[in-house]
């Protein structure tokens, strides 16, 4: 196929800079993508498939950095949502699904006893930090080195303007290394109020990495012993890997879960849950926003919760994901490339054997871009219910193509 081009796309972005900082701020910037190969601005979306300015079709396996689960435009999420939008929306107290969801919540997520909402994956992580100090009247948090868990100052990655003082009281460990850990623990001498870490290990520019069981029993013992809460920072993994929690799928004894991003099929919300015995703590944690009380974000919770339970949307994702990644490895290794796939089958990601500055990988997702599959070339992908037999069969087609031009660009691996 003739490949994409983006003549729009770019026009806007030039012109988006004049207004907007940087043009795109984050990780929706083309700069984190491959430049001149993906665009820059999407103007429609149906199931699995975007469409961009300039009228070029993809399959998407970024879901919208993880909001797409059930598919874009689901009738019944978005009849659930226009339904509480016809009522009004953002009102100057909660609307009458405030309970009816936390209810929801509590009966779903494992070991949980009580929520609170916000609207995105900062939201809920920081608070649950500030639960854990109140909780125990100590300081300290530890955090994996190279996790995200958010843009709030305490855990911003990189960016200037942030007083190194924010970030007095966060301290690191390896992912997965309970020698680390402990290490870290002994350091802070009593003073770790709480362990915040992500499910699986799921950084940018890196092989995703699933929890040792080792690594597992290391956390819940720790803290069990120190005296410290455990916070699942569910944001990206939650509600794709097991409907009542990621933190129990992998067998984390969390005090305190995170969740955002699918649990709303793509509508702003996210939720801070905690057991029963941190709630008095919750209480003195302050924690508010105007937006955090909209009816409608409610309403598609609702749905979606409903609607993954009674499709098996996280089976089917399961299995599609599955198929896609033996299928890329397959296409890989027909093409004498060497590659290595990654994650949980809901969340792949692909990375070339032996190209530790992701070349192989920007170029490879580049031209897939280009073909109408739109990979990410240093984060890890998503995969959506409405993904079909037909969607993955022209995914592993272009795959297959663009393995080829990858080694012919930058030779083969094998």
């Amino acid at each position: 196929m003739k490949p994409y081009n983006f003549t729009r796309s770019y026009e806007l972005y030039e012109e988006a800079k004049k207004y907007v900082p940087g043009g795109i701020y984050g990780p929706r910037s083309p700069n984190f993508l491959t430049f001149g190969s993906y665009p820059a601005f999407i103007a429609r979306g149906e199931g699995a498939r975007i469409w961009d300015v300039d009228g070029n079709e993809y399959i998407d396996y970024m879901c919208s950095f993880g909001t797409n689960l059930l598919g874009l435009r689901h009738p019944k999420i978005d009849e659930a949502a226009r339904r509480q939008w016809d009522k009004g929306d953002c009102f100057t107290l909660p609307s009458d699904l405030w309970v009816p969801l936390a209810r929801k919540l509590v009966e779903t997520i494992r070991d949980m006893d009580w929520c609170v909402f916000g609207k995105n994956g900062s939201d809920a992580p920081s608070y649950a930090t500030a639960v854990a100090r109140a909780a125990t009247g100590r300081n300290d948090v530890l955090c994996a080195a190279g996790s995200y868990h958010g843009f709030h100052y305490w855990c911003q990655p990189h960016g200037e303007g942030i007083p190194a003082a924010w970030k007095t009281h966060v301290h690191f460990f390896e992912y997965n290394h309970p020698e680390s850990l402990e290490q870290a623990v002994r350091e802070r001498n009593g003073q770790v109020a709480a362990v915040v870490l992500t499910p699986h290990r799921h950084d940018a520019f890196r092989a995703q990495e699933l929890p040792t069981q080792a690594f597992v029993n290391a956390v819940n013992a720790l803290a069990k012993r120190e005296g410290f809460l455990v916070i699942v920072d569910d944001i990206r993994c939650g509600f794709r890997l097991d409907l009542a929690g990621s933190a129990g799928f992998y067998g984390y004894d969390a005090d305190l879960n995170c969740f955002g991003k699918a649990m709303a099929n793509g509508y702003p919300i996210a939720v801070a849950m905690g057991k029963r015995a941190w709630m008095d703590a919750a209480q003195k944690a302050y924690f508010t926003g105007t937006h955090y009380f909209s009816g409608v974000p409610f309403a598609a919770t609702l749905a979606t919760i409903d609607e993954i339970r009674q499709s098996g949307a996280i089976e089917k994702i399961r299995s599609m994901g599955t198929r896609l990644m033996d299928g890329l490895q397959q296409a890989a290794e027909a093409e004498g490339v060497r590659v290595s796939l990654s994650g949980p089958p809901a969340m792949p990601f692909l990375v070339f054997d032996g190209d530790p500055a992701f070349e192989k990988n920007r170029y490879f997702c580049g031209e897939a871009a280009r073909r109408g599959v739109f990979f990410h070339p240093h984060h890890n992908w998503f995969v959506c219910a409405a993904l079909t037999d037909a969607d993955l069969q022209e995914t592993l087609d272009v795959a297959g193509a663009c393995f080829r031009l990858t080694r012919e660009k930058h030779g083969g691996s094998a």
